[in-house]
């Protein structure tokens, strides 16, 4: 009887202790994704002004380079076809060295060297030692 009776109590203790384990654990788990949460939104903050920035840069030099062109191309004494010549000339440079710097901007293997992939990688997938 002291037996069952000691049994149940054990068990009633354990079933509480589980129970307060249990509650802690999701709290903390709730509280490890909002950290999450609330890093991604940073990021992605950051991303966006990063952005507009960017954009805000890309537009200046846009104006700049046809300022440039604009002012070039009146003060040149050349004719009008050596002119047009001289634009398509700049405007071939101009698109030969934007695809040169998109390409290595987007390149795959950079990209993975910068985020630290490849070292997360090679972290993985090393045998462990015994």
């Amino acid at each position: 009887m002291i037996n069952h009776l000691l049994k149940s109590a054990l068990s009633a203790v354990a079933g509480s202790l589980l129970e307060n384990y249990r509650h802690a654990s999701i709290r903390l788990f709730k509280i490890e994704a909002t950290k999450a949460y609330v890093h991604g939104v940073r990021i992605v903050r950051l991303s966006a002004l990063g952005l507009m920035g960017l954009g805000l840069v890309v537009g200046l030099i846009c104006v700049g380079v046809l300022l440039f062109h604009v002012g070039l191309f009146v003060l040149l004494p050349w004719t009008v076809k050596a002119k047009a010549l001289f634009g398509m000339f700049l405007g071939a440079a101009y698109v030969i060295t934007g695809g040169a710097a998109l390409y290595a901007a987007l390149d795959e293997k950079t990209w993975m060297q910068k985020s630290g992939a490849v070292k997360m990688l090679d972290e993985a997938t090393r045998p462990r030692k015994g």
